[in-house]
């Protein structure tokens, strides 16, 4: 039997629950805690019902036997009447008193030990009658210690009740010894034996209770942990969100305000310093977009999207795109891979994996080559980046998975990042359950490995080819509430040869779009007002207002997002944008509608 779910102490925190370690011991929580724990502590009596029942009745029914087979029928036919009431009384007990949630507790503890008690009534009565019968067969007062140990141990009743309960019955049989005139002796004798054991399994009750109070007050101290980490989960959740969209919103204006100067400065010094600008502005997103993932890692938020694709063209595109990085450093790039190998993984979740590995070969492993070595390995493919720099030594290879660790950048300079990048693979191989690993010594470069599930292996086809910086002719609409970015974008698209209709919120693009035709839409999804930037296109489409292609240039990364726009077919832009890509989506917008 399931225990309930306590409301009152629900509410109650860590160190509410922690002061009440000092006064438990008494058998008492505080007024709030108390309630809940007398509903846990009813649900282990009721869990206890079936073994109650079964020893209680069959006890019952074996010693009614034996009054029928070894008592005269004129005492037999008395002590039958007897332990049938009692009988009666403890199914009646047993019925009422185990409905968790239906019966309050303090009334099951009640009616259960007033059964209890009926019960040794019951047993003192036969006893006395045996004694005033003198039957041959000498019945002792030993059947009490069996009720006495079933109400101190096994009907899991509260301390107090238990021990009122025994102690009734031990006081009501002594009572009628002395009332039918035993003997002083005896009287005596069997006091002191009851009495004593009364005592001690009112300590084994007490024991019990204690126990069952420090079990409950364990599971509200674990639960309020659980609670205060979900909390703490789902602000960080909120702060990564917060800082993702906000902290991208500036840098999507800055690229694109830097793109659109260069494009106007002709002085060589001036477009030197303008690229210069540039390079730190994309530095400065490599590391935003380091502490992003780190912590969207740490917090679970990232889910592997595993689909087979073929390898080696995938890498060699990989290598090509950090050709004119590893070129400036004078460093060689190589691959090793078989044509025929497919993996089966997450293509974004890989890729930042390899590349982080690369990064810090080229920038930390003062190494002249840099290769990515691939071999299968039973059923999964190893992919290796090996490099013949500097190395590491042992007490260094776990070193530099800490976050924020560079072994060879005591300054701190920000063109070697920010110490994330192998952190961020430890988390990525234990999110895919790749099987890892380092081997490296100084003064013989290092290799880092990981094992990938073999995939199926895909047909290729053929690229389409792009062109450089195409020239762009249409009319755009650009819905934008942010002011700077919408400035940013709307200049550089109009230098790219755009005509461009910016608005701020949903509701004008609304009343704006009546009026005008657009060949394109682009809008974020965060919007003033009750629309985001999907429902707007959705109202645009319903009302035949703007039916063409569109694309959501957003800062917001959710998965929730990215499939609502996939549904809604609109091309996604996560901000910051590069010029590049924002030029060549728009470009391939405009030849849809053409």
């Amino acid at each position: 039997m399931s225990n309930p779910t306590v409301t009152a102490a629900s509410v109650i925190d860590e160190p509410a629950l922690l002061a009440q370690e000092r006064g438990f011991a008494r058998l008492r929580f505080s007024a709030q805690l108390e309630p809940g724990f007398q509903l846990y502590l009813h649900a282990k009596m009721c869990a206890r019902v079936k073994i109650v029942a079964i020893s209680s009745i069959s006890f019952m029914l074996f010693f009614m036997l034996l009054d029928y087979v070894y008592l005269p029928h004129w005492v037999s036919d008395y002590t039958l009447v007897v332990r049938m009431i009692g009988l009666l009384a403890i199914c009646f007990a047993l019925f009422y008193s185990n409905r968790v949630g239906k019966v309050a507790p303090n009334r099951a503890f009640a009616v259960s030990t007033l059964a209890y008690f009926c019960t040794g009534l019951m047993i003192a009565m036969v006893i006395i009658v045996a004694r005033l019968a003198e039957v041959s067969i000498r019945v002792t007062h030993d059947g009490l210690y069996v009720v006495l140990l079933s109400g101190m141990f096994l009907l899991a009743l509260p301390m107090r009740h238990a021990i009122v309960g025994s102690g009734a019955i031990v006081a009501v049989y002594l009572l009628a010894e002395y009332a039918i005139g035993s003997s002083r002796a005896l009287v005596i004798s069997n006091s002191i034996f009851l009495i004593n054991f009364t005592i001690m399994g009112a300590f084994g009750a007490y024991l019990y209770e204690y126990m069952q109070r420090r079990a409950y007050l364990n599971e509200q101290l674990l639960e309020a942990a659980r609670n205060r980490a979900e909390r703490e989960s789902q602000s960080k959740t909120r702060f990564l969100a917060t800082a993702s969209h906000d902290l991208r919103q500036p840098l999507h204006a800055m690229s694109l305000f830097i793109q659109h100067l260069y494009e106007q400065v002709d002085s060589p010094e001036a477009s030197k310093t303008v690229a210069r600008l540039a390079d730190s502005t994309q530095l400065l997103q490599a590391m935003l977009n380091s502490l992003l993932d780190m912590s969207r890692l740490s917090v679970g938020m990232v889910r592997a999207q595993e689909r087979s694709f073929n390898l080696e063209p995938w890498l060699q595109q990989l290598l090509d795109s950090l050709e004119p990085f590893a070129s400036r450093r004078n460093i060689r790039l190589q691959l090793r891979c078989n044509k025929a190998y497919a993996v089966h993984s997450d293509p974004l979740l890989l890729e930042r994996l390899i590349r982080n590995y690369l990064n810090n070969a080229l920038i930390h492993a003062e190494a002249s080559t840099v290769s990515i070595e691939v071999q299968r390995v039973d059923e999964r493919l190893r992919i290796a980046v090996v490099d013949d720099g500097c190395g590491l030594a042992e007490a260094d290879q776990e070193r530099i998975y800490e976050e924020f660790t560079q072994l060879r950048n005591p300054a701190r300079t920000l063109d070697k990042g920010v110490g994330l990048g192998l952190s961020i693979c430890r988390q990525i191989v234990h999110l895919l359950e790749y099987p890892s690993g380092l081997q490296s010594h100084p003064g013989t470069g290092s290799r880092f490995w990981f094992d990938v599930p073999l995939g199926e292996w895909q047909l290729q086809t053929q690229a389409p080819q792009q062109q450089h910086a195409p020239t762009l002719s249409g009319q755009v609409a650009l819905i934008e509430n942010d002011r700077v970015s919408r400035e940013a974008m709307q200049a550089l698209l109009s230098a790219w040869g755009c005509i461009v209709w910016a608005f701020e919120s949903a509701e004008e693009a609304i009343r704006g779009l009546q009026g005008i035709t657009v060949d394109v839409l682009l809008t974020d999804y965060r919007l003033e007002g009750e629309r985001n930037g999907l429902m707007l296109v959705r109202t645009l489409r319903d009302q035949a207002i703007f039916a063409g292609p569109a694309a959501l240039v957003t800062a917001d990364t959710s998965e929730d997002v990215t499939e609502a726009a996939r549904l809604a077919d609109v091309e996604l832009l996560y901000k910051p944008v590069l010029p590049a890509r924002l030029r060549r989506v728009v470009h391939n917008l405009l030849a849809l509608r053409q």
